[in-house]
Formats: structure tokens, sequence, C-alpha cells
């Protein structure tokens, strides 16, 4: 999960072609164009220890070729943003929402004194394309002309591709099996026109993306990521180590874990009529949630959403009303949440 925003993509699709989008994710594969992701290169002696310092996993194990989730906190446990941090031989590439890339150096900045760390950042100079749905890895296998392509989540590799040379890493940012591909900004056209002569790939628009990552409980920086809620609340759990000792709001995120002090949760919705993000839903008169995304699924035709809701609803099944409508809220897990 890279907790990124999607495609680069401003042309409305008609329902028939979101279907096909959708379809694609699901059970083909799909591509979009991530170029908006940040891109941060993090070189020194002391990148890695000092980002394993400043975020929730330990990162201190990572060698060359591998990659892992991270969730960079402020000091009261807050979500600055959740991070893919790539170690390659030379230095850390650190993936970032499209709108705190520069937060981020500064962030790191700010913690930086006697370190050996140099941020660049390469989002302008470089091009990143991902694939998303169980055919990807045949696609890139296809197209690859040299290097093998990572077939792990968590690696990554150069491949040549279109006569380029690309980072390739398995990510599964959507939920499913998915990789990314970043290469330099000068090469991106002929990748992506690479990509898009091969066979069984489908360019697929911002519509059908949300609606697999509503599905999927994927969150995004912007709406269930944010300094409003912490890792435990956003189900970052996976991403939270309990044992590597100190980072930055460390024993707040400890505390809250150790006496069961969240109290919030975030959960997939079921909309039965019109609800618009940043809604309120109550319970017998009072505040018991807020909705952080809807999408409509193509293929079951429903109003689906995310939100934040009290820890101590259930599961599943729990009816809200949305504030201000006749539309409810029918509470579901998310995929993963169970853990």
């Amino acid at each position: 999960m890279a907790g990124t925003s999607p495609a680069t993509l401003t042309e409305p699709r008609s329902s028939l072609s979101i279907r096909a989008d959708y379809e694609a994710l699901q059970s083909g594969a799909g591509l979009l164009d991530r170029s908006r992701v940040g891109r941060i290169s993090f070189a020194g002696d002391d990148a890695l220890d000092l980002l394993h310092r400043l975020s929730t996993n330990d990162l201190l194990g990572l060698e060359a070729g591998q990659a892992v989730n991270t969730v960079l906190t402020s000091p009261k446990g807050r979500i600055v943003d959740l991070l893919y941090v790539l170690r390659r031989d030379a230095d850390v590439l650190v993936m970032t929402a499209p709108e705190t890339r520069r937060k981020v150096v500064d962030w790191v900045d700010f913690y930086t004194f006697a370190e050996d760390v140099e941020a660049r950042d390469l989002t302008c100079e470089t091009a990143m394309f991902s694939l998303s749905g169980p055919g990807a890895e045949g696609v890139l296998e296809g197209l690859a002309e040299g290097g093998a392509v990572p077939a792990g989540v968590g690696e990554h590799a150069e491949v040549r591709l279109a006569g380029a040379c690309a980072r390739v890493a398995r990510s599964d940012f959507l939920g499913g099996r998915g990789y990314d591909l970043i290469v330099p900004s000068e090469a991106g056209q002929a990748v992506r026109n690479g990509l898009c002569a091969a066979g069984g790939l489908r360019p697929v628009g911002s519509e059908a993306y949300e609606a697999v990552r509503v599905e999927r409980g994927v969150p995004v920086y912007g709406k269930e990521l944010g300094e409003s809620y912490n890792p435990l609340e956003a189900g970052l759990l996976d991403y939270v180590s309990f044992t590597k000792g100190c980072y930055v709001g460390q024993e707040v995120v400890t505390r809250l874990n150790t006496y069961q002090k969240v109290q919030k949760r975030l959960a997939g919705l079921i909309l039965d009529g019109g609800a618009a993000t940043g809604a309120r839903l109550m319970l017998d008169g009072k505040q018991a949630g807020v909705i952080t995304s809807t999408a409509v699924s193509p293929v079951r035709g429903a109003r689906l959403g995310l939100g934040y809701v009290r820890r101590t609803l259930p599961a599943e099944g729990a009816v809200l009303q949305v504030e201000g409508s006749r539309a409810t809220a029918r509470v579901t897990p998310v995929p993963g949440s169970e853990r």
C-alpha cells in the first residue's frame, strides 16, 4: 500500500469505459500515470538510519532491492505521510503523496543535525507509471528487455523497458498485485507508448481507480491520511514496529496501543442515498463518524465509501444517519481489518 494519489487523467469517461477500466484492475491489468507521486532520494551514510529514527517501521534491516511502507509521524503521533521506502545501492528512494513531497524533505531536514544525509527531489526528473491487476506481472515480463521483474511484495530492481532503464517495484499500491515503474522523464513517453501497445494492458481512469481503492479500503493522503489521524486509527498497524525503539511520536502511538485508547477506526461504508465526503455520520443524535471518500462500484451499482467511525461500533452492520439528509451508511469491514 503506498497511500498515494492515482492517475494524471482529465478526460471524462463513459460508464462503459469505467466498467472496462474497473474490470481491468480487478481481473486483468490496468495502467495509470502516477507521475505526481513524490520521489525523493536521500543519500549519505546516515540516510537510512535517520529515516528509521523518524518513522514507525523498522528500516535498519532493509537491504538493496527491498522496500517497505512506514509512517512519518508528528510528535503527537499523527500522520505526516505514509511513505514507501526503497533501498538502492547508492541511496534510499522515498515515495510520498503528491501534496507532501516538499513537507517530507523539510521534515527530514528539520531533524538532521550532524548526520550525513543529502535530499534530492527526483519527481520532475522522472516519470512514474503503475500497473495493477492479476495480469500485471505477465505484461511486464513480456516487455522486459533485460533484468528480472521482481516477484515478491517489497522487492524492486532495474529492468530495461522500451529501451529505457526502469526502476520496477512490486508495491501492490492498490491492494492487489501492482507495480510501480520509475524512468527518466525523457524516456517517459517511449515507455508509456510501449506499455500502451502491450497486449492485455488497459489505460484506466480515476473513476475506476477510486472505485477499486474504496472497495479495498486503501487510504490516501488528504482523505484518510493526514494529521487529523494516527496510524492505528488508519489501519496502518502492519507498518508500525513496537520493538524498534524510539522514533518521533513513538510514545504516543505506543501508549494508544498498550492502553487501548484508540477512539475511532477506518471502516468501509455502503451508502443508501446521496452522501458527500466530509459529511458527519450520526447515531442517536450524536456524531459517530465522518465520511472521507465515496465512489460508485461500476459492477455492484452501489455507492460505497470509506470513513472513520467510533471504535465501539460493531465491525459490520451498524447503520448510521448521514447528517442533514435521509441517506444512511451501513458499516462494513475494510480488507485486513481483522488482523
